[in-house]
């Protein structure tokens, strides 16, 4: 028989002094240490002097035995630059609910970001009014056009998030920070000179909420997202593969790989010196391709290639199970999605037919629910999926939409 009693919840709370939080956190990972030497069930440990369960913790963080202290998750609300939120966002054990860019306007930090994204958000309402007349309420015109204007924003430009991360990971990105920083300083380049700037900050918030250190990471593990940042080296050389298992290589925007990354079950990074801008190029939204406009906006990001606009392509490699691929189908392949991110993962589904013959039965099947005559189909034609949003495209609109 199988019983459950809750020791432990989240609660909401006020200005947290970090010593006190520290302590707090310390303690209760310490009796939760204790599980794995009681004879008897929790109920014992709740009346243990708590000096016994702080010498515990401190004997357990000393050993390099640190998953007890991950049970205690801290819940932030962090106001960073994106690309901040996107190193963050990489971290597996994380949650975030970020302000969205799609949904919400964003505020630039130069007066040049802003012209660029109000003059855009004017010509591409244009362009969906025009190509798509009644098609859209004024409302969803607005946030599409904005949506696709904030490619000319810096991937710097400030966001706002609430940040959920066990107490252990603190510590862990204090260690990463530290060894991107020694890298950062020995590299050229406007984007790491101020991506060394923003996490100094990072430290300075993160230890202003936790206090000392309590212990280190002790796998040498570092930020696997930005592998050029982190350790100086590229990290390109994968193989493309797609079985089981697959390693998929794409250029993408920044704006896409913040939304490419947060699924959990892949393993998302890039490779970007960071040297110079515009070293891969940049991300046309397909309605301005082959209009009159293509060139008017390419002619406008390269002029502020300097604060790295999120429409700057970055090479990207995503690795994982082919059956977590499948999962991240059923949210990406929508007439609701980010256009680019369904494109990107529409070029994988024909890349998975094009080998169908390293897949298992069981993931051909599973490749089956995600096609149509072995080519790719919008989420709302998945026979195991039920669509709860609804949109203006359908199953065939989804895949040829231009916004």
């Amino acid at each position: 028989m199988t019983k459950i009693e809750v020791i432990a919840q989240t609660k909401e709370t006020g200005q947290v002094n970090p010593e006190e939080l520290n302590y707090e956190q310390t303690l209760l990972s310490g009796k939760f240490a204790g599980t794995c030497y009681a004879k008897e069930g929790y109920a014992t440990i709740r009346t243990q002097p708590e000096e016994k369960a702080l010498k515990r913790a401190e004997g357990t963080a000393k050993r390099g035995h640190h998953s007890v202290f991950q049970h205690g998750m801290v819940n932030m609300e962090i106001i960073c630059p994106k690309m901040i939120a996107m190193l963050l966002n990489s971290i597996g054990v994380s949650n975030t609910s970020e302000k969205s860019a799609r949904y919400t306007q964003m505020k630039p930090d130069t007066q040049e970001e802003q012209r660029l994204y109000q003059k855009w958000h004017a010509i591409i309402y244009r362009e969906i009014e025009r190509r798509y007349p009644k098609r859209f309420a004024e409302k969803e015109a607005d946030r599409l056009a904005y949506e696709n204007a904030r490619y000319m924003l810096s991937v710097f430009c400030g966001t706002m998030m609430v940040y959920s991360l066990p107490f252990r990971n603190i510590f862990y990105i204090l260690d990463w920070i530290e060894g991107m920083q020694g890298n950062l300083e020995h590299m050229e380049g406007t984007f790491n000179a101020r991506l060394y700037k923003e996490l100094e900050f990072l430290k300075e918030a993160l230890l202003g909420t936790v206090g000392k250190p309590l212990f280190y990471d002790n796998k040498n593990e570092y930020f696997r997202f930005l592998p050029v940042q982190a350790t100086g080296e590229y990290d390109d050389d994968n193989m493309e593969y797609y079985g089981d298992v697959y390693t998929a290589k794409f250029l993408a925007s920044f704006a896409q790989v913040a939304q490419e990354q947060r699924h959990r079950t892949t393993r998302v990074k890039i490779n970007f010196s960071g040297r110079e801008p515009g070293e891969f190029g940049y991300y046309i939204p397909p309605i301005l391709k082959n209009s009159v406009y293509e060139k008017e906006w390419l002619s406008d990001i390269e002029s502020i290639g300097e604060v790295y606009p999120q429409g700057m392509l970055v090479s990207v490699t995503e690795q994982g199970l082919f059956e977590d691929f499948v999962l991240k189908c059923k949210e990406r392949m929508c007439g609701r999605a980010q256009l680019e991110i369904m494109q990107v993962s529409e070029q994988l589904i024909g890349r998975f037919v094009q080998n169908q013959d390293k897949l298992s039965r069981a993931n051909k099947r599973r490749l089956g629910q995600i096609t149509e005559e072995d080519k790719p189909c919008a989420r709302c034609g998945y026979v195991d999926f039920t669509c709860q949003e609804g949109c203006s495209w359908g199953k065939e609109g989804a895949l040829t939409r231009l916004i």
